[in-house]
């Protein structure tokens, strides 16, 4: 999933050009959009069900009508809400603001920003930058779009795995690690090599890049196969090399 940040002043156009922009990249995939409302909040109609159930402590609470459904969640932080736009198979996130989140962004208006792609662009010229935008991964989001991909339904196996930063090894503590644009080369790397594998449909390799603490996930791996002995043994392969390659340096 592609995350198309836009940041500018009040009243500077954001909304009008985000509108624009969602139009022309629903032709490329799913789009999805959310709006930083920092102090305004959002008001929930007072005395409907949705609204009851929220005020309830409800974790989730939603409605379903013929046309729509909404959804209201209790967690307010940005990345749960990247992580259900993911696994919902969204290809390109639009953000309005959150300026403190330093993803490569567009500035409309005369805002200083740093991690500026474009400012002040044509739709067009957003469409042939896509690939400078951050790329953000789940893995169910991988596989989605795996199966997409590959334009299968079903294959005979689907391997996932979602590595994390250990506190703990022996009596070894990692309080976090540093991973800088390496890693993004060993990562297409292995993942060829498990594409090149004899009955491998289909293969995704995702390594987050920064700073990363205890607890935080760090490496996801999706696998199409046919058979499950082909994904299992590809995925070996794979961990193996990314723990010679990156996790055995000192930090």
């Amino acid at each position: 999933m592609k995350i198309i940040q836009i940041v500018g002043r009040s009243n500077a156009g954001k909304t009008t050009f985000i509108k624009n922009l969602i139009g022309a990249i629903s032709a490329h995939g799913a789009v999805g959009a959310v709006k930083h409302l920092g102090h305004h909040g959002f008001s929930l109609e007072p005395g409907k069900d949705t609204t009851v159930y929220y005020e309830s402590y409800a974790a989730i609470s939603g409605g379903v009508d013929e046309e729509k459904s909404v959804v209201v969640r209790r967690e307010n932080d940005l990345n749960s809400t990247l992580e259900v736009l993911c696994n919902a198979g969204i290809e390109y996130a639009i953000l309005e603001g959150f300026k403190s989140r330093p993803f490569p962004r567009i500035v409309i208006g005369d805002l200083e920003s740093e991690n500026v792609v474009l400012r002040n662009p044509s739709v067009d010229e957003v469409i042939a930058a896509l690939d400078r935008f951050e790329d953000y991964h789940t893995v169910e989001g991988l596989v989605r779009e795996l199966k997409r991909e590959c334009d299968v339904s079903h294959a005979g196996a689907i391997l996932t795995f979602n590595g994390i930063v250990r506190e703990w090894t022996g009596d070894d503590r990692t309080e976090y690690m540093d991973f800088d644009e390496t890693v993004d080369a060993v990562a297409e790397s292995i993942q060829k090599e498990i594409q090149a594998v004899p009955g491998i449909i289909g293969a995704r390799f995702y390594h987050r890049k920064g700073r990363l603490y205890a607890g935080e996930d760090i490496t996801y791996l999706a696998i199409l196969a046919e058979r499950r002995q082909e994904a299992f043994a590809a995925a070996a392969n794979a961990i193996d090399r990314l723990k010679r390659e990156l996790h055995d340096v000192e930090k």
